[in-house]
């Protein structure tokens, strides 16, 4: 079997398209399959077709907010697939937001390199961390 076949896949949907490539290319050299989309558009074909271990989510995107998404990622991602914020807001806020939608926790988008690679790698391990 080769690493691509087990390589976890991660989907990340956020507006910013630099940071999409900040995670593809943190997460790439981990070993780990980053798919991206920079709009809510087309997140239940991702879902369904990535199969994703880990979905992040910014909260702002504009028409649908990351809420809404959390509720659609819950139907069509595989079952125990962690759903995560992932925003610049203050911790704060992002806990709360969090709660409110349902999701699993956030990661901040202050949480860069070494310490987002942990914190995804604790979620794809299935440790249910405290939000960063």
């Amino acid at each position: 079997m080769t690493a691509a076949a087990t390589a976890p896949t991660v989907l990340v949907v956020d507006d910013s398209e630099v940071a999409c490539e900040a995670v593809k290319h943190t997460l790439a050299t981990v070993g780990v399959t980053v798919v991206a989309l920079n709009s809510p558009f087309g997140f239940i074909r991702a879902t369904r077709e990535a199969r994703p271990a880990l979905i992040l989510l910014d909260v702002g995107l504009g028409t649908v907010n990351g809420t809404k998404l959390v509720e659609l990622g819950r139907q069509h991602a595989p079952p125990g697939c962690p759903i995560l914020l992932y925003s610049s807001r203050a911790a704060a806020q992002l806990q709360e937001d969090a709660r409110q939608s349902g999701a699993d926790g956030f990661i901040s988008k202050s949480t860069t390199g070494p310490a987002f690679v942990s914190a995804v790698r604790q979620w794809l391990n299935g440790a249910r961390v405290p939000t960063r």
